[in-house]
C-alpha cells in the first residue's frame, strides 16, 4: 500500500519538473496538453458525481417518496355539489386536514399516544397506541377534519412518522331543511340515505369536474314555508309527527318535509326515529282522502252520475263493523252530497254499484298496488290486501284496507286532477318526462268533475278552512283512524292521522299539496275536535297563503259555473 502511494505522488510531482528532463519544446507541450486534458476530465467527471447525488437526494428522493405515500394514503374525492332548482347549494364539500400516522417511523409509540391524546377530538391513548402497534402498516387514520388549532398543536409536537393529508368534509347548508331528501354522507362521503346515496358514485365521479352538480327541483323558499308551517301546526296541535310535500302537476316536487327530522351536519347526537321519511315510507290508510278515487271510479265507469242517490238515512254493517258518518246528513245524498260532505255509508254504496272487480282495475290504474317510483332509497311498499272481497271493496271506497304512502296518493290524485294524465314524481331538475311516459287514467271531462267537486268541500264541506278569498283552491279532507294491535283502539284511546290534500288553479291545476298531521290532539280552537278539517286545513290555508303570490298571479276564480252545485243541497 505504501509502495503505491509512494509511486502516484513520484508521478505528480515528477510531472512538475517534466520541463526540465525534455528539451524539445513541442514535446513538452504535447505531454502539458495531455496531462490538462486528463486533469480536466477528472474534474468534471468528479463535479458530475458529486451534483447527480445533491440531485438525487434533494429533488428527485421528494418524488419517489409522494409516489410511494400517495400508493400509501387512503384515496380522498370531492363530491359533487346539490343544489336546488335555483342554483342555491344543499350540499357542498369544503377542503380540511386530517391526521394520519406512518406506524413505521413511529420511534416510542407509549409518548407519541400519551401527547396526542392530549390534543381535542384525539381518541384517547389506549386507541391510539392500538393504531401505532403495528409497525408492518404505514397510514392509519388518527383524526379526520381536523381544527387549524388543533392541527397545529400536532404539528408542534413534532412526533415522528405523524402527518396530515388534505381531505373533504361534507356540509349540509341548510342544517336540517331537507334532511330527508337530501339525506346525509358518512364520514368517508359514501352516501348513507337520501339522494346522497342514489347519487353516491355519480356524486363522486363529477366531483372531478368542478362544473358540474346535481341539480333538483327543490326549492328552498318553498322548502322554508312549508317546513315553518308544518312545524307550527304540529307544536299547536302537540301532533307526533307531521308531513307535506307541495309537487308540481308535471311532477317536479318543489318541497318535501317530514317531521321531526335531523341535522345531517351532526349524526351522532340525531334519533333514528327522525330518520323516518313520512312522505316515502310511511305507509297507513288514508281515510277519506281515497274517496277522491272512489268518485273518479263512478264517474269515469259509468256506473253512476253527479246526481245518482244514495242512501244515508242509517249506518251499514260490514262484517262485525258498523259503518258510520261524522255528523252525517242521516238522508239520502247525491254522490255530489257523498263526497262533499264525506259520506263513508254514501262512499261504500257508491263502491258497491261498480262492484270489486271495476275498483281493483281502477286501483291498479291509479298506481295504488305498486311501489311509487322516487330517486330516493327510502320507499315503501303498499299494503294491498290478498283477498278483494266485498267487505274490501265498501272499506277501501271510504279510505280502509288499503295502505299507501303520501306521495303515492298525492301522485295519485295529481294524475286523476291532471285532466287524467298520469304523473310520475322526480327529485332531478330538467328530467323530461317521454310521449310514452304519458298514460292516460281517466278522460278530462271525469278529470274536470272530481276538481268541481273539490272545489266545492273548499267552498262548502269540510275543508272550508283552507279557503282563500280570491285563490282557485280545491281539495279534501281525511280523517284515519291508526291501527293499534289488532284494531283501531277503544273509543276514547283512538289515534288518527289526518291529512289534506289540494291544488290550484282549479280549471287547470299546475301545483298540488298534500299535509298530514299523526296524532293530533284537540284544542280549544277546535272546540274539542281532532279532525282534518279543524287542524290541517288551516295549516293548507297558511301554507297557500304564502305560496301562491309566488307561483301564480292568474285569474281569479269564478264558481258561479260551478255546476255541481245543482246536485247539493247547501244548509
Amino acid at each position: 500500500m505504501s509502495l503505491l502511494l509512494k509511486k502516484i505522488f513520484t508521478f505528480l510531482f515528477d510531472g512538475f519538473a517534466i520541463w526540465r528532463k525534455i528539451k524539445d519544446h513541442s514535446t513538452l507541450m504535447k505531454r502539458l496538453r495531455a496531462r490538462l486534458v486528463f486533469s480536466v476530465v477528472c474534474c468534471v467527471s468528479v463535479f458530475t458525481g458529486i451534483s447527480y447525488r445533491l440531485a438525487d437526494i434533494m429533488v428527485f428522493s421528494k418524488f419517489r417518496t409522494c409516489k410511494s405515500l400517495k400508493f400509501e394514503q387512503e384515496k380522498v374525492v370531492r363530491k359533487a355539489d346539490v343544489v336546488d332548482r335555483n342554483g342555491e347549494l344543499l350540499a357542498t364539500s369544503i377542503a380540511t386536514m386530517s391526521c394520519y400516522a406512518d406506524p413505521s417511523a413511529v420511534i416510542d409509540v407509549d409518548d407519541a399516544a400519551n401527547k396526542l391524546a392530549k390534543i381535542p377530538g384525539m381518541p384517547v391513548p389506549e386507541k391510539i397506541k392500538q393504531k401505532l402497534t403495528d409497525k408492518k402498516k404505514h397510514f392509519v387514520w388518527l383524526l379526520r377534519h381536523v381544527a387549524p388549532k388543533n392541527q397545529e398543536h400536532v404539528m408542534d409536537l413534532g412526533v415522528p412518522g405523524i402527518h396530515f393529508q388534505k381531505d373533504y368534509k361534507r356540509i349540509y347548508i341548510h342544517g336540517n331543511l331537507f334532511s330527508h331528501i337530501v339525506g346525509c354522507s358518512d364520514i368517508d362521503g359514501v352516501g348513507v340515505c337520501g339522494l346522497e346515496k342514489s347519487f353516491s358514485d355519480k356524486l363522486m365521479k363529477a366531483g372531478k369536474s368542478q362544473r358540474k352538480r346535481l341539480a333538483t327541483t327543490l326549492d328552498v323558499r318553498l322548502q322554508a314555508i312549508l317546513h315553518e308551517c308544518l312545524k307550527d301546526s304540529v307544536e299547536k296541535f302537540k301532533a307526533a309527527g307531521g308531513n307535506g310535500i307541495l309537487m308540481s302537476t308535471n311532477g317536479e316536487i318543489l318541497a318535501i318535509v317530514s317531521l321531526p327530522d335531523f341535522d345531517p351536519n351532526n349524526l351522532r347526537n340525531s334519533e333514528m326515529a327522525a330518520m323516518f321519511n313520512r312522505n316515502t315510507l310511511g305507509v297507513f290508510e288514508q281515510g277519506s282522502i281515497l274517496k277522491i278515487l272512489n268518485v273518479a271510479i263512478a264517474l269515469d265507469s259509468g256506473s253512476a252520475g253527479l246526481g245518482s242517490v244514495f242512501d244515508a238515512s242509517e249506518p251499514i254493517r260490514i262484517g262485525r263493523f258498523r259503518v258510520s258518518d261524522f255528523r252525517g246528513k242521516r238522508r239520502p245524498l247525491t254522490l255530489a252530497e257523498a263526497f262533499v260532505f264525506s259520506s263513508n255509508i254514501a262512499s261504500a254504496k257508491i263502491a258497491q254499484n261498480f262492484g270489486g272487480a271495476v275498483q281493483r282495475a281502477y286501483m291498479k290504474k291509479f298506481g295504488m298496488f305498486d311501489m311509487v317510483h322516487l330517486e330516493i332509497p327510502e320507499i315503501g311498499k303498499p299494503i294491498v290486501p290478498k283477498n278483494w272481497s266485498d267487505a274490501t271493496t265498501m272499506t277501501v271506497a271510504y279510505g280502509y284496507g288499503l295502505a299507501i304512502s303520501p306521495l303515492q296518493l298525492l301522485t295519485s290524485v295529481s294524475s286523476i286532477v291532471n285532466d287524467g294524465i298520469k304523473v310520475s314524481p322526480t327529485l332531478i331538475y330538467g328530467k323530461k318526462q317521454k310521449l310514452e311516459d304519458c298514460v292516460r287514467l281517466i278522460s278530462p271531462k271525469t278529470s274536470k268533475a272530481v276538481r268541481d267537486l273539490m272545489r266545492a268541500v273548499v267552498c262548502h264541506g269540510t275543508a272550508r278552512k283552507s279557503a282563500i278569498e280570491g285563490a282557485d283552491i280545491f281539495g279534501k279532507t281525511g280523517t284515519a283512524y291508526k291501527v293499534q294491535g289488532k284494531g283501531y283502539g277503544s273509543e276514547g284511546g283512538r289515534k288518527r292521522i289526518t291529512t289534506f290534500i289540494g291544488g290550484f288553479p282549479k280549471n287547470k291545476p299546475e301545483y298540488m299539496l298534500l299535509i298530514s298531521l299523526d296524532d293530533p290532539k284537540a284544542i280549544e280552537e277546535t272546540h274539542g275536535f281532532a279532525t282534518a278539517g279543524n287542524n290541517v286545513a288551516p295549516t293548507a290555508k297558511n301554507i297557500f297563503q304564502r305560496i301562491i303570490p309566488m307561483l301564480y298571479n292568474g285569474e281569479k276564480p269564478d264558481d258561479s259555473n260551478l255546476h255541481v252545485l245543482k246536485y247539493i243541497r247547501i244548509n
